[in-house]
């Protein structure tokens, strides 16, 4: 058989090296991607009032002014160092909290306690 008829085994595993490196980015970059949404969530301070337009276990939270329809929620309070919602209990007229919790540094976990902004 003549060997230039023969594909080149070093260009076809640069090739298939590429393919895959191209796959795995993709893959990367959308796994990452639903972490790297616009998130209003750690600008929320007391008095602010907010959408939540994901779910409770994974929330996507847009700051609204509070006389907006789409203000769901209103801040009653921003608890700094907070780890769970627990934190929130003792605030009055609360309906719930969003947490963050950093695991890495405990000053950037706060709780914020929030109620219905709705009429």
């Amino acid at each position: 058989m003549d060997d230039s008829l023969q594909p080149d085994n070093s260009l076809r595993r640069i090739w298939m090296f590429v393919g895959v490196l191209v796959v795995v980015c993709v893959s990367a970059f959308l796994i990452n991607r639903q972490f790297m949404t616009e998130d209003d969530h750690t600008k929320v301070a007391a008095g602010d009032c907010f959408e939540n337009s994901g779910t409770a276990e994974k929330p996507r939270i847009k700051k609204r002014d509070c006389g907006d329809p789409k203000a769901e929620y209103k801040a009653l309070k921003k608890i700094d160092g907070a780890v769970t919602s627990l934190a929130c209990s003792d605030v009055e007229g609360t309906t719930g909290a969003l947490t963050q919790i950093s695991f890495d540094k405990a000053s950037e976990s706060f709780a914020v306690c929030y109620k219905s902004n709705r009429r």
